[in-house]
């Protein structure tokens, strides 16, 4: 027997088959490390069996004659040719089905995608590299924005941990020493001790509210032992206090005073041990993370809320933005903040002052819903729709000042995605969010689980600059064919607006607002 070589652009091994030769056609899997760290499943051709090796860091589909299989990158697959009546063996991106190949296969032979199709192999890798750059990019400008909030974020500590924190302490200070004037005095008549007795509920109460700002402002000031000692400072001003006001009491008593037990101790027991509960109410390390987790969407809403800002004049104006392209949507706020660009867009994430809340529909209108949410999403949202009166007035300001409002959908999809009118944008909605719901089901399925097996966690997860990555589209792919007809259709052509855009373009299409249907390209608004 002669021995197989199989080469790639980065080995050469040589494989020795079994000493026993098999019965009828062979086509065995061996796995061969490469330079490239990593291995690569390779079956060997046997006679009637064309092998091909996926070395593209991509997945493709492979068709012969009526079998299509999806390949995955460093794995291989196998044909049999003789009992194919088309010999023409076709490839496919999957990223991009406009990139293909073919090639007639005759005889049993190894194959590889990056070489044995024309010039598919290049085309692919041109499309990579143009991806992988813009994967980078995207690396890139998450790491800014994580820099301009780290930024942000140290001088939030710095406001906080030298200028609120030194003041509250101060404050508790003051009123423990106030505190301690108090005990030193003595009741003369029944007018003082009532007096005296107020004075401890005022001052105790004052204590404790400023020993627990202090306590929350010391998990901003720099260094882990400034941060302890910071922390724990104030407890012990606010617990002193607490001992102070015993005293004094214990005085007002022998003083011959016995209600000031009932007019000041009762209130200021009560403030004790909400101080106490408040102050000691959990670990310092969980207070660090939850103040940091607090800082820090605090930072964010402040550079992502948007309420739009409408330019003067009859210049092109943004009505509508596909939320998922997060950089360039990153640059037209900036743009429009810095006075540049006319934007209607509104945005209101988790934790902004208006989010979850709810208009009612004005009479006018004359829709159904208890607010804007039902028109829009079928059902109240628990994000609100306070955002869509504000992005209304915006597209009535754009209106009146005859701007060219512009509409801008998914890259190579401009001009789908809509809905039939804005009277269905609810139940369109609805019906999205039930066949995108039955996703968990798909990743149950045997259909995933053979994707799994096929090699599909060899895709990159990296997001791109519409969030999406090599793993999650053939995830959306996958989940798409193995829907039923009807609601793939659906889905399908859902594609091309985000959700809001939707009800977004059939009101201005309601209203009758003429606009432009623009595709995202990141690269402009990056530049």
């Amino acid at each position: 027997k002669t021995a197989s070589v199989l080469s790639t652009d980065a080995m050469e091994v040589v494989v020795i088959p079994d000493a026993e030769e098999p019965d009828g056609p062979h086509n065995e899997m061996v796995e061969l490390e490469n330079d490239l760290g990593g291995a690569i499943e390779v079956k060997l051709a046997g006679d009637g069996i064309v092998v091909l090796e996926n070395n593209l860091g991509a997945a493709i589909e492979v068709t012969l004659d009526q079998e299509m299989k999806v390949l995955y990158p460093q794995k291989s697959c196998g044909f049999d040719i003789t009992r194919a009546s088309d010999k023409l063996m076709k490839v496919r991106y999957r990223d991009d089905p406009s990139i293909f190949g073919t090639r007639r296969v005759e005889d049993s032979s190894t194959l590889r995608a990056s070489e044995s199709f024309g010039f598919f192999g290049i085309e692919v890798f041109d499309f990579l590299q143009k991806d992988r750059e813009e994967v980078d990019r995207e690396k890139s400008l998450q790491q800014e924005r994580k820099k301009r909030m780290e930024g942000q974020l140290e001088i939030l500590h710095l406001i906080i941990g030298y200028g609120c924190f030194p003041l509250f302490f101060l404050c508790t200070a003051v009123f423990l020493v106030v505190l301690v004037l108090l005990t030193c005095l003595d009741p003369e008549d029944v007018d003082s001790a009532a007096v005296l007795c107020l004075g401890l509920v005022l001052s105790l109460a004052v204590l404790s509210c400023c020993s627990f700002t202090a306590q929350t402002a010391s998990l901003r000031c720099p260094g882990p032992r400034q941060k302890v000692l910071a922390y724990y400072a104030p407890f012990g001003c606010c617990f002193l206090g607490s001992v102070t006001v015993t005293i004094a009491i214990v005085r007002y008593v022998m003083a011959g005073f016995w209600w000031t037990v009932l007019a000041a101790g009762l209130p200021c027991c009560c403030m004790s041990t909400w101080a106490g509960l408040a102050c000691w109410g959990g670990s310092f390390e969980e207070a660090i993370k939850d103040a940091e987790r607090s800082e820090k969407k605090s930072v964010s809403n402040r550079t992502i809320v948007f309420h739009g800002k409408v330019r003067p004049g009859t210049g092109r104006c943004v009505c509508s933005w596909p939320g998922k392209y997060q950089s360039a949507w990153d640059a037209l706020v900036t743009g429009s903040r810095s006075g540049d660009i006319s934007a209607a867009v509104v945005f209101l994430p988790e934790g902004s002052k208006d989010f979850g809340s709810h208009d009612v529909i004005p009479e006018e209108e004359r829709l159904q819903g208890s607010c804007w949410c039902v028109p829009l999403y079928g059902e109240p949202k628990p994000w609100g729709c306070r955002w869509w009166t504000k992005w209304i007035a915006n597209i009535e300001r754009a209106h009146e000042e005859g701007a060219e409002m512009q509409v801008y959908f998914f890259k190579g999809m401009k001009g789908r995605g809509k809905v039939v009118d804005f009277s269905t944008a609810g139940k369109e909605h609805l019906r999205r969010e039930a066949i995108q719901a039955k996703k968990r089901d798909f990743f149950q399925s045997q259909a995933f689980s053979n994707a799994c097996d096929e090699g599909i966690e060899g895709l990159s997860k990296d997001p791109r600059g519409d969030s999406s990555s090599q793993y999650s589209r053939e995830v959306q792919r996958l989940f798409l064919a193995w829907l039923p007809e009807e609601e793939r259709h659906f889905m399908e052509a859902s594609e091309g607006l985000g959700n809001s855009q939707k009800a977004e373009v059939a009101w201005l299409e309601r209203k009758g607002y003429a606009y432009t249907e623009v595709e995202v390209d990141i690269s402009q608004w990056l530049q």
